[in-house]
């Protein structure tokens, strides 16, 4: 190691110099000293770069900066030893290379790219000789005075390296002070003279709520008033005389502002030059909550209206509280000694045996619903909540039960049920639609499909709100137009007029009237009145006779002032929508007049189909749409019976793609027998809930013709009607590959001549 005395020949003033900057850099201690001591040495050597670093604490073929100089305060790295200077440093002691340190380091790519040209170096090591790390200086010119340059290294590493053990070897009693001073328990240090605190914790000051200048001139009598100083002294006097190793005992602390918490204290007693007390401290106030709450808890047991009942691991009854007695009509007299079994109804009794090979797994039972039977016979709904008992030495020797009465809950979740079924087939219909909404949309413009699709669920979803806000019935007609044109309301009275009278129209009309709305506003808004600024829709709808004795219902939507319009080429499904299914759904005519001015469409239809309550008597008519040319009469044919329109043309379309011939769809009861009547089927798909009716007569009529038949709903097939019982049945929304396959199948199975020989 080279010397870290002054060089005989060197300048006087300048060695001076040195040591005044390193003199300065002692002024600051801890890891605050290594920054500014890179920055002195990096002065003192006139150089660019200077870094500090330290082993890697598990890898010691890395280093890690600590302090580093770059004509500035730089970031700290990390860097690999091999092929570098610094590992001739590490294994080899202080090394100097003056000028192509590149060169000689052609593997050092971090010399590379720093263009370094001198180096010199030196390892900082311990007071036994172990390497701490190392303290490097280079520079992008040679290094001039390459000795005197690696005496002044050596003499900052001596202190640097000085300051890596301090710091590296922290005093033990430090460290205990701070585990002390952290540690969850509070810990109290008294005087056994005076009795003052000499040292509290962080976590009793900041429970107290004094500072430590005030604990100073408290005892612990102070904080422990049920503890006088005479009774308190009298109590620690047996560990005082070595009687007893330590005091274990609960008290009560006492806060600054008054309020109080319990405590488990463990005293210990050091005698001689200490001459101290040391009190380890638990908060126990949640423990001692716990125990009142066991106490509450056994109040509540003895009042509560459930049957909390215990029993041993044989089924013998051990305690039974007034609930039970309320319940099963037993008093605990009466069943106190006895099985639980004279409870349990003969065909449940293996339901304990299974309860006990639980139990003694330790397993716990919640809300197990099953039946008991009372005193008096009847038998009575329960929940059943069990949980394994445990002894002192966790040996499980019995079971608690708590048993609710539910019989009110379970009459209640019956209705629950009926509801939730009606629901969901409401649900599953939505849900049917919104995928018939997509594959149309799909099928129609793939190009645009989330966008429309999108507008198109926006839509739907506008008609529910105000049918929601109308709870499914009279839905003011001007409320539901005006809900499909909400993106253009900046325009009502200037470039959309509505007129009318106020009518009310029932849920089904204004499903289909919504969605007719909406796509006539996409079509306005793209290609009629709305695309540019000049154009002008008015809607006016009226009641007016009709050619027969029932009142009829007009509206018109007419366009005017927009471009030019040309009757479309092909119909998408926005023409599916307006046509079809307003003429299907409202039983009425639907006239699209496609003028040069603009788009005039028009929508007759009896009044009793769109009004609510209209005087005329509602009769369901045969709505039959044609969707394509016939096929040939090989082609087997299926009758087609849903409600919903546009589900029903999705279905049509399904299975006239799959090659079979389809009648209808029809929405009514009256119009499937109407078709019947006319034409047989070899097939049939039924919906089972038509509105206010179901497809029950229609089924009723295949099974006596031997027609086989499929039933559709939103509802499980456990919850179809008796006459449903022996068909297939596919649960909405429908998988389309499904409903072939299944009808298929079915058309097979009916196509076997019967092997039973004739009577």
């Amino acid at each position: 190691m080279v010397q870290t005395t002054r060089p005989p020949n060197a300048d006087e003033l300048s060695f001076a110099s040195v040591q005044a900057k390193l003199a300065s850099c002692s002024k600051v201690v801890g890891e605050a000293f290594f920054p500014v001591m890179v920055e002195a040495l990096a002065e003192a050597l006139s150089v660019r770069w200077v870094f500090l670093s330290t082993l890697h604490p598990i890898d010691h073929g890395r280093v890690c900066t600590i302090a580093v100089w770059d004509n500035g305060p730089a970031k700290n790295f990390e860097y690999q030893l091999e092929h570098t200077p610094c590992a001739d440093i590490v294994a080899q002691g202080a090394c100097c290379f003056p000028d192509d340190i590149v060169n000689l380091f052609p593997q050092d790519q971090m010399l590379k790219d720093m263009d370094a040209k001198g180096y010199v170096g030196t390892p900082l090591r311990s007071s036994t000789g172990e390497v701490l790390g190392l303290l490097a200086a280079l520079d992008d010119k040679p290094i001039a005075s390459a000795k005197q340059a690696a005496e002044i290294v050596e003499l900052f590493s001596g202190r640097a390296a000085a300051e890596l053990e301090r710091l590296a070897t922290a005093s033990l009693n430090e460290r205990l002070g701070r585990i002390v001073e952290d540690s969850v328990s509070e810990v109290y240090v008294f005087d056994a003279n005076s009795y003052n605190f000499e040292l509290v914790n962080r976590g009793a000051r900041e429970n107290l709520g004094y500072s430590m200048e005030e604990l100073r001139e408290l005892t612990p009598w102070d904080i422990k008033p049920q503890y006088s100083m005479e009774q308190f002294i009298e109590y620690v006097t047996p560990l005082r005389n070595g009687e007893v190793p330590t005091q274990l005992f609960e008290t009560v602390h006492e806060r600054k502002d008054g309020t109080y918490y319990d405590v488990a204290v463990q005293l210990q007693f050091f005698p001689g030059v200490e001459n101290l007390f040391y009190a380890s401290i638990t908060d126990i106030t949640d423990r001692k909550r716990a125990e009142q709450a066991r106490a509450h808890l056994a109040a509540i047991v003895a009042s509560s209206s459930q049957a909390i009942i215990s029993k041993t691991l044989e089924s013998t009854i051990t305690s039974w509280n007034d609930g039970a007695e309320k319940i099963f009509g037993y008093s605990a007299g009466e069943m106190i000694g006895k099985s639980i079994r004279l409870l349990i109804p003969a065909d449940r009794q293996t339901e304990e045996d299974d309860i006990l090979a639980r139990m003694t797994r330790g397993e716990k039972i919640s809300n197990y619903e099953t039946v008991r039977v009372c005193r008096d016979g009847r038998q009575v709904d329960v929940a059943v909540n069990v949980s394994p008992i445990f002894d002192a030495d966790g040996k499980i020797v019995g079971a608690s039960k708590i048993a609710h009465d539910i019989s009110e809950r379970k009459q209640a979740e019956e209705r629950e049920r009926m509801l939730m079924g009606e629901v969901n087939h409401r649900a599953k219909n939505m849900l049917t639609l919104v995928q018939v909404i997509a594959r149309q949309t799909a099928a129609n413009d793939a190009t645009t499909f989330a966008q429309r699709f999108e507008e198109r669920i926006l839509a739907l979803s506008a008609s529910h709100d105000v049918l929601l806000t109308s709870c499914w019935q009279d839905i003011p007609l001007e409320e539901l137009v005006r809900s499909q044109l909400a993106h253009f309301r900046d325009t009502f009275g200037s470039r959309i007029k509505l007129s009318g009278p106020a009518l009310k129209i029932t849920a089904p009309a204004a499903q289909a009237i919504g969605m007719a709305v909406h796509e006539l506003a996409t079509n306005a808004a793209k290609y009629g009145a709305l695309s540019n600024e000049d154009g002008v829709i008015e809607i006016t709808w009226k009641l007016a006779p009709s050619a027969g004795p029932e009142q009829g219902f007009t509206m018109t939507w007419t366009e005017c002032g927009g471009p030019a319009v040309e009757k479309p080429t092909r119909n998408g499904f926005g023409s599916t929508v307006i046509g079809r299914l307003l003429a299907a759904s409202l039983e009425g005519e639907v006239d699209l007049d496609w003028r040069p001015t603009g788009l005039v469409c028009q929508i007759s239809c009896p009044a009793d189909k769109v009004i609510s309550g209209s005087a005329t008597p509602v009769q369901k008519t045969d709505s039959v749409i044609q969707l394509r040319q016939p096929q040939p009469e090989t082609t087997r044919r299926i009758l087609v019976v849903e409600d919903e329109v546009l589900i029903g043309i999705e279905i049509a379309e399904i299975l006239k793609d799959a090659g079979f011939d389809i009648l209808g769809p029809v929405t009514t009861v009256r119009g499937a027998l109407k078709h019947l009547e006319k034409e047989l089927c070899d097939a049939a798909v039924l919906d089972i809930n038509l509105g206010k009716e179901t497809s029950e007569p229609v089924a009723k009529l295949l099974s006596s013709m031997g027609t086989p038949y499929l039933s559709v709903s939103g509802r499980g097939v456990e919850d179809r009607p008796a006459a449903f019982s022996g068909s297939l049945h596919l649960s909405k929304p429908i998988q389309s590959g499904r409903l072939v396959k299944e009808l298929g199948q079915m058309l097979d199975a009916a196509a076997v001549p019967d092997p039973s020989p004739p009577h």
